[in-house]
């Protein structure tokens, strides 16, 4: 079993149309969306609604008025305005979860509850077995999500003696990027020929360079700035990247999705042959 990994160093390059892609080339294999913060991968694959289960990431406090003696002892070592006065009362809403006011609590009154914080299931679509997950609205601990949703796809390709999983990851560099990258086989950067799109990538190089992961690179429309597209290239070249493709702009992409189909599912064209060829490319590689 090889496990792919998607990701890029912002939102919107074309991340979970490429590992779109590859979860049909890859089939059947198994996928997980590990984007818990922002979860569409299951818009393009329409999987069957899925039994949700609970995720508990974190707790919240909350005050048993019964036993309150009201010292306002929470509400002056709150940090986050969660405590009310009269009666003492904790917002849920603003609640860390950091658990000061119940160290602080002299009447040890201060409930500290696990809180609901997302809720992931298993299903199946046209290219096999989907691990998706959400968080609910405001809710942290993604990176939390991303491990189990992470585990969950490893015990249902090893249950179905499935060869491929293929994860999209999150974008950006910070706790459900490290909950991702863990592990994998290969890890695939799209990045855009922009300005701001090397200056992303160049922030996740770092972190694959840390982790101690070789990458490889995927420059998604690189004819709109074919002299961004060379720069992009020469720094990946830099951090130690291999050069998997070059995709092209190709408004037949924007059809595909808007179907909800993965590129080149019904009308094939140059982006979605590109991304094919990178699936190929990828695949004897590892």
């Amino acid at each position: 079993m090889k496990q792919v990994l998607v990701i890029s160093g912002k939102g919107g390059t074309g991340k979970t149309t490429l590992a779109g892609v590859f979860a049909r080339m890859a089939a059947p294999c198994v996928m997980a969306d590990c984007d818990v913060d922002a979860a569409d991968l299951h818009i393009i694959l329409a999987p069957e609604k899925a039994e949700e289960k609970d995720f508990y990431g974190g707790s919240k406090a909350r005050i048993d008025p019964a036993g309150c003696v009201s010292c306002g002892a929470c509400f002056r070592v709150c940090r986050f305005d969660a405590v009310r006065e009269d009666p003492y009362t904790i917002n849920q809403d603003l609640c860390e979860g950091c658990g000061v006011c119940v160290w602080n609590c002299p009447a040890k009154t201060i409930i500290f509850e696990k809180a609901l914080s997302g809720r992931w299931g298993i299903s199946f679509c046209r290219f096999g077995t989907f691990a998706g997950a959400r968080l609910e609205p405001a809710e942290e601990n993604s990176g939390k999500l991303v491990a189990l949703i992470r585990a969950e796809a490893k015990k249902a390709a090893e249950a179905a003696g499935a060869e491929w999983v293929v994860l999209d990851g999150p974008p950006g560099i910070g706790c459900p990027v490290l909950a991702s990258i863990g592990g994998v086989d290969a890890a695939v950067a799209v990045a855009e020929p922009t300005l701001s799109g090397i200056h992303d990538f160049t922030r996740l190089a770092e972190l694959l360079k840390k982790q101690g992961i070789k990458g490889r690179l995927l420059v998604n429309k690189w004819d709109l700035n074919p002299e961004k597209a060379e720069e992009l290239e020469k720094l990946a070249a830099g951090y130690g990247f291999g050069l998997l493709g070059r995709v092209p702009f190709d408004e037949s992409i924007i059809e595909e999705l808007l179907a909800r189909r993965t590129a080149g599912e019904a009308l094939p064209g140059p982006a979605s042959a590109a991304m094919e060829a990178a699936w190929k490319k990828l695949k004897e590689s590892i």
